[in-house]
């Protein structure tokens, strides 16, 4: 049970983590001949402490799920996305590849809810 709550948590932050990151990104060099890189997302945390208070997510499907106080550490994650390719016209474009690394993190997360469909 201690396992998935950690990669529940740990996913919870990586979604909050692309979806912050991912609104600043901008348009890449070439990352090959004929392939053309556009949001590229690379980021390390390291030796940081995390803290998410009072959030609250609804959507259907999701699991019912409260969490008062908690704290998590981590000592080393990964989440990496090659994004979405497209071709057009003989040239392929990467959208939006994604490399994130989480070392020697903790986070606490208090007052966060997360509800289902019902």
């Amino acid at each position: 049970m201690r396992t998935t709550t950690r990669f529940g948590v740990v996913g919870l932050v990586a979604v909050l983590a692309i979806g912050l990151l991912s609104a600043g990104a901008v348009a890449g060099g070439s990352g090959g001949a004929d392939v053309t890189q556009v949001g590229s997302i690379d980021a390390s945390i390291e030796d940081e402490h995390v803290e998410l208070d009072g959030l609250e997510l609804s959507a259907d499907g999701l699991p019912s799920y409260e969490i008062d106080e908690r704290t998590y550490d981590l000592d080393s994650a990964g989440i990496q996305s090659d994004g979405v390719t497209v071709d057009v016209n003989d040239r392929t474009y990467e959208i939006c590849s994604v490399d994130i690394s989480l070392e020697n993190v903790s986070i606490t997360v208090s007052d966060v809810s997360i509800n289902g469909d019902e």
